[in-house]
């Protein structure tokens, strides 16, 4: 009772790192945030609690904090190559080599890729997370001589996150 029974609590041991990040209130022990948590960064935090009472007895704990991935990163896509002008009646020409990236965890980083269907091109994937985008038959410029693609990369997250990345691509004259 009295000044023995008043208990302050207080972090023992904490780097910087997890000061910035929480705080605990002295009287309570009520755990807060500073600022919000990122997965990416740091997955996990061990706090060191130490609580002492009036009388000056004290007893410690550890709070184990697990940060939880949210889908909070829309997947990206970095072009390596990009040929946006090829002469007509070229059989399955190159356009462009991509890669796609994601760094959010589980489904919220796994992606998937495509175009439209109504297009003379495909997606061909080469090595773990790179594409090429590829001519499907021999263009015809007198036909049609611009295209424009979208490459959608879609994460399998909840909810979903999509990037689009517009390429024109020309069909230069031969003189067939």
């Amino acid at each position: 009772i009295g000044a023995y029974g008043e208990i302050t609590y207080v972090f023992s041991q904490a780097s910087e790192d997890i000061r910035k990040t929480f705080q605990i209130n002295a009287k309570s022990g009520e755990l807060l945030l500073r600022q919000k948590l990122d997965f990416e960064s740091i997955q996990n935090y061990t706090l060191n609690i130490q609580a002492t009472d009036g009388g000056g007895l004290s007893g410690s704990c550890v709070v184990f904090v697990q940060v939880i991935d949210l889908n909070d990163n829309p997947p990206e896509l970095t072009m390596s190559t990009l040929i946006n002008e090829i002469p007509e009646n070229l059989q399955e020409t190159i356009i462009a080599v991509f890669s796609v990236s994601d760094p959010d965890s589980g489904d919220n980083g796994r992606m998937v890729c495509s175009i439209q269907d109504d297009l003379p091109f495909f997606l061909k994937p080469s090595v773990e997370n790179f594409y090429t985008l590829v001519t499907n038959t021999a263009l015809d410029r007198e036909i049609k001589s611009e295209y424009n693609i979208t490459i959608t990369v879609t994460d399998l997250g909840t909810p979903r996150l999509k990037t689009e990345h517009t390429i024109t691509v020309l069909v230069s004259d031969v003189n067939d």
